[in-house]
């Protein structure tokens, strides 16, 4: 994020604009936001296909689990930068969405548009990947291919919500939300949601 001190990019013309220093925290958090999500996907997809495998071949346990435990950490070997180069490629599109919302006001709206562009961003590199690896012919890397594009959708929509809350928190004097708060009664709540409307002092 840029110097708490330094005056916020945001005005009344344009309530969602954003500076340079804003826009490579939200592509940093969702890379590491992705990764993170796919490490976890990949060690139970590996975790499954070991499991399957006992059941089909009993006497080949520890050989079963060992295996897609390899396969795992391959494909978490090749997803680091494949998901570097997904940022460099998706650099340019996703400054030009932020740019043209940045008029729009209402978090939802914005919130929905990031949604959409990481479908349709990440089901494109999805796309290239598994032609270009040629997945469809190596069981069980299918299945990563798509959990790769479900960790990148999620990623992308919840990276640009937590950093456009911190920010426009920032602009309020209001000090940074947890990712996971605990609310009284127990339960645990993700904040992402929109901090509230930003005041404007005179610039």
């Amino acid at each position: 994020m840029s110097d708490p001190h330094a005056a916020s990019p945001r005005t009344p013309e344009e309530p969602m604009a954003f500076d340079g220093g804003e826009f490579a925290s939200g592509a940093a958090r969702a890379v590491a936001l992705h990764v993170a999500l796919f490490a976890i996907a990949s060690v139970l997809l590996g975790l499954a296909h070991g499991v399957a495998s006992m059941i089909d071949e009993p006497g080949r346990a520890s050989s079963a689990l060992s295996g897609a435990f390899s396969v795992s950490m391959l494909v978490m070997i090749y997803a680091v930068p494949i998901s570097l180069l997904a940022l460099l490629i998706g650099v340019c599109p996703a400054y030009m969405l932020g740019r043209w919302m940045v008029r729009i006001a209402a978090f939802r709206i914005h919130f929905l548009a990031w949604c959409a562009f990481g479908i349709v961003f990440c089901g494109a590199v999805s796309f290239a990947v598994a032609r270009i690896l040629h997945v469809d012919q190596l069981t069980p890397l299918p299945a990563f291919v798509i959990a790769g594009f479900v960790s990148g959708a999620t990623a992308i929509p919840l990276a640009w919500a937590r950093t456009a809350s911190l920010a426009l928190r920032k602009d309020r004097g209001l000090k940074p939300l947890r990712w996971f708060r605990r609310r009284p009664g127990g339960s645990v709540s993700v904040d992402v949601g929109s901090p509230g409307p930003v005041q404007h002092g005179d610039r």
